[in-house]
């Protein structure tokens, strides 16, 4: 194992643009570091540039706190795992996995114990002796998986392993990677994860931490739960989250000896430890955002609460994702599925939980609480 270290890394190509801006990122070894984006966001070169497929403009990249700006790839102690398998297609299981040994020159005891042993802890050792077309894209991800696992490298590097696999077969191998990692970690064995996705659920679900990218610029660094409760700034409120975060534009008033926020015709009143903050702005408008699920229906308060006609309910199973205006805004409420029906076009009370609220900087957008 070891880790990974980018210090003021940035790249820039011929024709001038800018992909990552100044990156600073520390993974310790052991470590499982989701990176996480939307398409564009230039994750995948970042990923690209510590496996060694692109160079670094300006910055430093340690490996093992070894400076490997200029380490050929093969050198760095690292291994891909990439979106389309890349495995031969006239080769078996077996001799996929043990191809990089064999160029390697390790002897034929040595390959036959590595591959055998990830076959084991992938379970398709059954699936040694076949061929890729002759399994299924779950299995053949597996492979791939196992083929960087037999070089025992340092660090394993992810790039959106699991976009070409179905729903069903991305959840069983998300549980699968995250089951190796602690597997390895338990073994005294423990790998440095590099994960790269555009799935914030996979990013949740998986990293130990989370690195949030926009525009080839980090937005935040934290435990998943951490970048849920307490977003850096509105970008990532609004990343991160299922439904998304509802956001509204608001004015900071003095309503009697209360710090409120007035959205339209509605005002909602500020707990105190955020009053402190909100007072700064009094007078201007910020951004104003709250989560589906700090929204309750039929809720008998009168404080921070408002009556609207439903105008879609999304039946989700356990939950449902009901729909509203507020301020002429669509506004989404998250609850467990109720026993009775929830009827469109239909008045509700609807409360608005301002201890969970999170208020942002109209200018920089960043979270002043």
């Amino acid at each position: 194992m070891a880790s990974v270290k980018l210090r003021d890394v940035n790249k820039i190509y011929p024709n001038g643009l800018h992909a990552l801006h100044d990156i600073n990122l520390d993974i310790e070894e052991g470590e499982f570091m989701v990176v996480v984006g939307p398409s564009g966001c230039a994750k995948s070169t970042m990923l690209r540039m510590i496996a060694g497929l692109e160079n670094i403009s300006s910055g430093e990249l340690t490996i093992a706190d070894k400076i490997c700006n200029d380490v050929q790839p093969k050198d760095r102690g690292i291994a891909m795992v990439f979106q389309n398998y890349a495995l031969y297609p006239h080769m078996t299981v077996y001799e996929n996995m043990a191809f990089g040994l064999k160029v390697a020159k390790k002897t034929k005891a040595e390959i036959a114990l590595r591959v055998h042993e990830a076959a084991e802890l992938l379970e398709i050792t059954e699936l040694l002796q076949r061929k890729p077309k002759e399994m299924s894209g779950g299995q053949c991800q597996r492979v791939a998986l196992g083929r960087a696992m037999v070089r025992k490298p340092a660090v394993f590097l992810f790039d959106e392993p699991l976009s070409n696999l179905d729903a069903k077969l991305r959840v069983s191998m998300r549980l699968r990677i995250s089951k190796l990692h602690q597997q390895l970690r338990e073994a005294g064995k423990p790998a440095t994860m590099i994960y790269v996705t555009h799935d914030q659920v996979e990013a949740m679900t998986m990293g130990e931490r989370v690195c949030i990218l926009r525009k080839g610029e980090i937005m935040q660094v934290d435990r998943p739960l951490n970048v849920y409760h307490h977003p850096r700034n509105k970008f990532v409120a609004e990343f991160i989250g299922s439904p998304a975060m509802n956001l509204f534009t608001a004015r900071v008033e003095r309503f009697g000896d209360q710090i409120v926020l007035r959205c339209g015709e509605h005002i909602f009143s500020l707990p105190e430890d955020k009053s402190t903050k909100a007072q700064h702005y009094l007078g201007q408008e910020i951004y104003f955002g709250i989560r589906p699920e700090d929204i309750n229906i039929n809720a008998k308060n009168t404080i921070n609460s408002l009556s609207s006609k439903i105008t879609r309910v999304d039946a989700m199973g356990a939950d449902e994702y009901i729909h509203f205006t507020m301020a002429g805004q669509q506004v989404i409420c998250k609850q467990p599925n109720p026993e009775g029906e929830t009827n469109i076009n239909s008045n509700y009370q609807f409360y608005f939980n301002m201890d969970k609220c999170h208020l942002f900087d109209r200018e920089t957008e960043k979270n002043i609480l």
